[in-house]
């Protein structure tokens, strides 16, 4: 594995103090880990993350953040969750969106996932993912909602003529 070196934009005593007066809890391990390699150069991160009790991608990222951006790197980590560079609307945006086609889906216009796609292909006027829409749905609390699924030969007679005359209970055959 890799060597994890860093660039000199801060001084031992310089990282020493950025976590000492950090108080958001996620970016004072940012400063930890730092701090680490600085204390400790020529390590492996499997070795830095045994130690600080994080996973190793994690020594890694915020290694190679450090290096590319320098001392300012914690003011726009954004690492996981929504990016606003990356989403197509914003959240107020989405949801009138949503709401112009739940009034469709209420006159009975949308009934699938696909009519929704189709919906939002429009409105955007380019292609997206079944991920992009179903995380959607997950964003504005809507659910899957379809009948219970039937066999297309089903007799509803005689299901009702065996919940009538089955028994209670059943019992093991000797």
């Amino acid at each position: 594995m890799r060597i994890l070196q860093l660039k000199p934009f801060l001084s031992t005593a310089e990282l020493s103090g950025k976590l000492m007066s950090c108080t958001n809890a996620q970016k004072r391990s940012y400063w930890q880990i730092l701090l680490s390699v600085s204390f400790n150069p020529n390590k492996k991160a499997e070795e830095y993350a045994q130690f600080l009790g994080v996973k190793t991608g994690k020594v890694y990222r915020v290694v190679q953040q450090y290096n590319k951006e320098g001392a300012e790197f914690t003011d726009h980590v954004s690492w996981g969750g929504r990016r606003k560079e990356t989403a197509y609307l914003t959240l107020d945006q989405e949801k009138k969106m949503m709401d112009s086609i739940r009034a469709k889906a209420v006159q009975g216009k949308i009934l699938t996932a696909k009519d929704v796609v189709r919906e939002i292909e429009k409105k955007l006027k380019k292609k997206v993912s079944d991920d992009y829409v179903w995380d959607l749905f997950k964003r504005h609390n809507w659910k899957k909602k379809a009948p219970r699924p039937q066999h297309p030969k089903h007799n509803q007679d005689a299901q009702d003529e065996f919940k009538k005359n089955s028994p209670k209970f059943w019992s093991p055959i000797d």
